[in-house]
């Protein structure tokens, strides 16, 4: 059975590979809609919902992991925005996010622990 800690370390993993991913690229990755073969869902067996995704994302937040970045409206560049504007001035699901160093440590941590024995990679032949 996938955690929520779980949901919130693949939601993490995610954005590991680019410095900024927005709510829909992380949903897709997730969600392998290119069907890559080694997506989450495909690995989970199951699809993330936008609820996951959204409530995974507001757990990063609240701990530091993950910093919520917001468009300007005068260019087109991101700027880092406090956690308490999330779903208040900004819906959550317009907005990017940048993954912390405390957020890959987390991921780490996790992976050791408990991902790679809960989701054991399948191994190239």
């Amino acid at each position: 059975m996938i955690t929520p800690t779980d949901i919130q370390m693949c939601v993490a993993d995610c954005l590991q590979d680019d410095t900024i991913e927005s709510f829909d690229l992380i949903l897709d990755r997730l969600n392998n809609s290119d069907q890559d073969s080694d997506s989450w869902s495909l690995t989970r067996g199951a699809v993330f919902t936008e609820c996951e995704v959204r409530e995974a994302l507001r757990h990063l937040i609240h701990h530091q992991m993950v910093t919520p970045c917001a468009e300007s409206l005068q260019s087109d560049e991101c700027t880092p925005i406090e956690a308490d504007q999330v779903d208040v001035e900004y819906p959550i699901e317009s907005l990017w996010f940048h993954l912390e160093q405390s957020g890959r440590n987390a991921i780490q941590e996790w992976w050791e622990s408990v991902g790679k024995i809960k989701f054991p990679l399948q191994q190239a032949e």
